[in-house]
Parts: structure tokens; sequence; C-alpha cells
């Protein structure tokens, strides 16, 4: 694809490197000089100096001509006004990046101004996976669909599991309780899309797949067999821990937090008053003492120092404490963190390469057709696609049982638009129909559009 990328700072930077690795031709602007030399020499991409709210330096990088502009620089306003512009002179698709939680409240009004295509807010993006990861804090890896009314979660089979020899059919009834299903089998790095004489093994590695509510119920009874989080300890009062107490203060989660800078610490105990704040440094081992560290279930990492944010996750460790996450910019920072034994540790800029990436992926793919997402598992063996069925198809208002299915494809979850939006995990008796969002798994990479889920 042809790209445009407004912005070479963190996202744009490690965003660049990402696509041209996928072998897109991406052209950046950025106003600075000297961080666009830097961004050059290290990728095989064009640049061009100068400010995205400038009609002639869009036309210069012949906007009108590119299939995908990103406006991803530190501004809202830049982004705002360039992708408007980049989309009045003819930029096929718009990815706009938004930090003021003003616009974001009013996401989908904005995507109709401007005629964007996805709205992303990297903060956000980081909050949302670190709480899934607390939340399924035994789960390898959650993904939401359906913006998030769909949950699939990613687990080993324990030993004492009752899942370890059972029949995939077996559990269609049992599973029709929590309205999940097992959509991917992992044996030993060899992936199934399982049917019903399939037998579960401990060891491998599912994903289970259906509505939020059951996943919820699912993860409860069959996982959650050692302790649930609820008190969470939180160092540093950035943007990303504000989006992230806010979504745990919802979600019945008890938030310390604490924060060095005064000025930072009590703005943020005035928005978030159901949160402790205790204005310390806490890399200090005396505060954690004082804030009795080993009471906490998780600790979560935000200050805005890759070497502080693993210094206090060892801390952490040394404490006892079971589940700790930690923000490490530094991609190659990362790779030591296994040996230094933290739990989890996430990138920001990464989580929102890998959503855009995602977009990209799906327009790329879809060329036009119905694909509204496009997720890749298992080192791209298995796709996950979402469709929407905007088309009229022959497969509309038969039952599944009657349609010749793949047997590379699963029909995972179904939201039925003239159903309030259900989503429904799909039996032999279920239909699609024109409307409906359709969540298919298959090995198979050449799907189009939802007829390509029959033979």
């Amino acid at each position: 694809m042809n790209i445009i990328i407004l912005g070479a700072g963190k996202v744009g930077s490690y965003l660049t490197s990402d696509l041209a690795e996928e072998g897109h031709d991406i052209l950046v602007i950025d106003h600075d000089k000297d961080v666009l030399d830097r961004l050059l020499a290290a990728n095989d991409v064009m640049g061009i100096v100068g400010d995205g709210r400038d009609p002639e330096v869009l036309i210069d990088a012949n906007v009108g001509s590119c299939d995908l502009f990103i406006a991803i620089t530190l501004s809202d306003d830049v982004n705002l006004i360039a992708s408007t512009m980049a989309k009045k002179l003819g930029a096929k698709n718009i990815i706009i990046r938004l930090r003021d939680p003003q616009y974001m409240k009013q996401k989908e009004l904005v995507e109709e101004i401007t005629s964007a295509t996805r709205i992303v807010n990297p903060e956000s993006i980081a909050a949302k996976d670190i709480q899934r990861a607390l939340k399924y804090s035994h789960a390898l890896n959650v993904e939401g669909f359906f913006r998030d009314q769909a949950i699939m979660m990613e687990i080993v089979i324990s030993e004492d599991s009752t899942l370890a020899g059972s029949r995939i059919s077996d559990l269609n009834a049992y599973s029709a309780n929590y309205h999940t299903l097992i959509g991917i089998v992992n044996n030993n790095g060899k992936i199934y899309i399982p049917h019903g004489s399939y037998v579960l093994e401990k060891g491998e590695k599912i994903y289970v797949i259906g509505e939020k509510e059951g996943v919820d119920r699912f993860y409860k009874q069959e996982v959650l067999d050692r302790y649930e989080i609820k008190n969470v300890l939180i160092i540093g009062a950035g943007s990303i821990s504000a989006h992230l107490t806010g979504l745990l203060l919802e979600r019945g989660f008890n938030v310390t937090l604490v924060e060095i800078d005064k000025e930072k610490a009590e703005a943020f105990s005035e928005k978030y008053s159901d949160a402790v704040v205790i204005n310390a440094d806490g890399s200090d081992p005396d505060v954690l003492e004082e804030v009795r560290v080993n009471t906490f279930d998780a600790m979560v990492c935000l200050t805005g120092m890759d070497e502080e944010n693993i210094l206090i996750s060892l801390l952490g460790k040394k404490y006892g404490i079971e589940k700790i996450i930690s923000k490490v910019n530094r991609i190659k920072l990362i790779k030591m963190t296994g040996i230094l034994d933290i739990d989890t540790t996430f990138t920001p800029k990464r989580a929102a390469s890998d959503v855009i990436n995602r977009i990209i992926r799906s327009k790329e793919n879809a060329r036009g057709s119905s694909i509204t997402s496009l997720y890749r598992l298992e080192d791209d063996e298995v796709e996950v696609i979402e469709f929407a069925a905007i088309e009229h198809s022959e497969i509309f208002g038969k039952k599944l049982k009657d349609l010749n299915i793949r047997e590379d494809t699963l029909i995972a979850c179904i939201k039925h638009e003239e159903r309030d939006g259900a989503i429904e995990v799909p039996n032999g008796d279920s239909m699609i129909s024109l409307g409906d969002r359709v969540l298919v798994i298959t090995t198979n990479h050449s799907f189009q559009t939802i007829d390509d889920i029959v033979e």
C-alpha cells in the first residue's frame, strides 16, 4: 500500500519501521528535520520536512493518490486539520491519533465529520490491554471484538483441568452454558481449528471465544484457581495511568497510585477521588514499605523511564507481588525482561502499531470487500476475520448445518444487528442475516467476502 505518515515521534517512528518491513511504500512528513533524518537513515522510506497543516506540503507529498493517510503527531489539532485536508485532497483512507478525552467521548461523531477510517489513542489502547491483563491474569493473551462485546482468551490446559481428555463434541452443551467455544488449539506448535472428534490434552494452548459475560464466567470457573486481582498499585501518573485508573475503578478494582510530582498527584487525586493517591517516589524501597506493597495483588509500573519501571518491577517481585506489568518503550529492553523475570512488559507504541496494522491488513486484504478487521495469530498461521454482512448472499437465512462450510473454517460469533446487537455463539441451527457482523476463524488466507466460508 501507498501510505503517508504524519509525525515521526515515538509512535510514528515505530509504525514506520513496522510497515516498511511489511513492504509498504512509506512517506513520512515531520516538521523536525533532525528527527526525520534519523528515521530515514534507519528505514527504506521517503520523507518531507514540513507542517502537515500546510496544503502545499500535502500536495507535494501527493497525498491525493495515497491509499492511507495516518496523522499520528502529539497534537490533536494538527492531526485533525491535516486529516481533513488529506481527505479533501483525495486520500482513500484516514487514521487519526487523538488524545483529548473530549474527542474520544464523541469518537463516532468525529469519525463521521472527518470521514476517518479509524480514530486511535495509543494511551487508551495500552490502558485497555493492561486492564485485560489484570482481569484475566492467568490468560496468555486476550483480544476483544465488536467493541469488546466478544472476547477471545488464550490459555494453557492445566493438568487438573476438566477440559483435559474431553472431546470437543462432548463440550458443546458444557460450553453453551458459558456461551463460548474453543476456536483454536496449539499442540506443540501444530495448529488446529478443532472439530467435534478432537480430544483436548493437558499442556495444549487453546483459544476460548464468546460473548464477554460468558468468557468471564468460563474464566472464573475453569481458570481462576489461585487468586483474583482486586488491589492494584500503579506507579506514575501519566496519561496511560489516567485511562487505566478510570477503567479499573469502573470495574470494581481498588487502586492506589504513587506519583513523585506533587502537582500531578494533586490533580490525579482530584480527578479520581475513589483512588488512593500518594505523593512520593515509587522507586524508593522505603516508600514501597510504607504503602505496604506486599498487600497488593498487582503492580503496574508506568513512569516515564524504562530503567525505573524495570527497577520497580524487580522490587515488586522481591515483595512477592503475584502480577507485575511494566511499561518499556525501548524494544531491546523488552527482550531482556525475560531474564529479569518480569511477568508482563508492554510498549504503547507497539500496541498502537498493532491496532493500525490490523486496520491496514483488513484494507489490504479486503480490496473493497466486507472485511472490517483482520487479526493474525500463531505466527500468522490463523486469521480471525470480522465480516460485515452488507451484501446479499446465498448463505443468508440458511442454517449453518445446511451449509458446506470449509474444513479449515469456524464461525465463532455472530452479532445480530436486528436483535439490538446481541452476540451469539452459533450452533447448527444458527443463521446469518443481512446486516449481521460475523467473526470467522480460518487457516485459509484468501477470504474476501462472507461467501468464502463455504466450499
